[in-house]
């Protein structure tokens, strides 16, 4: 049965509550906030509040939207009983107070503490944004089981269509990859270069290794950093705002920590990038040629598969161990085929998701 407080909630149909739960980066909060600013230019009327596990909170306060904190349990170092009792309660006080009529969770399991909730408060309408591209290792039959709770899965799509098992489950709806910028969002070269104080007429290359939360990246970046400098590349490294341990970086010609880094694409004759969802995505969708360093121990998420699938794209190549003289042969191969004018003429899937979202609350009104 539910809880008391449950039976009596009175939701507001006009109210949405993301709830992006993260790791080590900004992935989940990055996709929630694509579709949240889209949600709302449908719905200009609309709230929208987000609760997060993201130390990023204030990256969505710049948005406009308001947004609580649940410190994630690898901060707390406590058990996962003990931190979901935390999450629940947190998500509990946010309910009562905003009231909202939609949860959309964008992580890659529902925690106890959510299911605790989606049990007590049945008259809000559950979506969970949940990429397919999973590891072999994860089990479909739970992943099956723990779908059948959402009101609708949205399916932010790889560069490559999947075939999964939930294809053919009716909850499930298939979008476009998802990018928070699209590329009329970007900064004209020039204009771009000159905020970053580079010069226009030498190359110039952007180098984002990730958050560093999961993995030391320091020493391959500074490997990197100096190679592309030997050959006259200007680089810019991309620094993550929410880095627990950020280091100063005196090799760099230009640092910067801003969100999103990607407003700054149409500067760079290419990258050098990890291969996350978002910066993967973000270099296809937004046409900047990259090298991909993927990391093969993020748990369920297969960056491997995704950095190969984003070559068929255009000029991508990808570096499981990083190798001296290799790195040298693709950057050279990256230079002589000079500046990009490439990008992928798909829609934007943020722009998808959002009118899913919207097509279904307001179906029922």
């Amino acid at each position: 049965m539910p809880a008391l407080k449950g039976l009596f909630y009175r939701a507001e149909k006009k109210t949405y509550l993301f709830l992006p739960i993260n790791g080590a980066g900004l992935g989940h909060l990055t996709r929630s906030l694509a579709i949240a600013k889209r949600l709302k230019a449908l719905e200009p009327e609309s709230e929208i509040v987000f609760l997060t596990t993201s130390i990023g909170v204030t990256l969505v306060h710049r948005e406009g939207f308001a947004c609580h904190h649940v410190t994630p349990a690898a901060l707390l170092k406590t058990g996962a009983i003990a931190w979901n009792k935390l999450f629940f309660q947190s998500l509990k006080n946010v309910l009562e107070v905003h009231k909202p009529g939609t949860l959309v969770f964008d992580g890659t399991i529902p925690y106890l503490g959510l299911q605790r909730a989606m049990h007590s408060f049945r008259g809000i309408d559950y979506f969970w944004i949940k990429r397919g591209l999973y590891k072999n290792g994860v089990d479909d039959k739970r992943m099956s089981a723990l779908v059948s709770g959402f009101k609708a899965v949205i399916s932010p799509g790889e560069l490559v269509p999947e075939s999964s098992v939930e294809s053919a489950n009716s909850r499930l709806h298939f979008v476009e990859p998802i990018s928070l910028l699209d590329r009329s969002d970007l900064m004209e070269p020039n204009e771009a270069r000159r905020m970053l104080r580079l010069a226009t007429d030498r190359p110039c290359a952007y180098v984002q290794l990730g958050a560093g939360n999961i993995n030391g990246i320091s020493d391959l970046q500074d490997r990197i950093i100096s190679l592309l400098r030997d050959r006259g590349v200007q680089v810019v490294l991309g620094q993550s705002p929410i880095a627990i341990s950020p280091k100063p970086d005196l090799k760099a010609d230009s640092v910067i920590i801003d969100y999103p880094n990607s407003k700054y694409f149409a500067a760079f004759d290419f990258a050098v990038l990890a291969g996350g969802y978002n910066s993967v995505c973000e270099a296809v969708i937004l046409g900047l040629p990259a090298v991909f360093f993927p990391n093969t121990e993020t748990g369920a998420d297969d960056q491997l598969k995704r950095v190969q699938n984003a070559r068929s794209f255009g000029r991508y190549e990808v570096m499981v161990e990083f190798n001296e003289c290799e790195f040298v042969r693709v950057v050279d191969k990256l230079l002589a085929a000079g500046p990009s004018t490439e990008h992928s003429r798909q829609r934007n899937g943020a722009a998808s998701a959002a009118s899913l979202l919207s097509r279904a609350i307001n179906s029922e009104q």
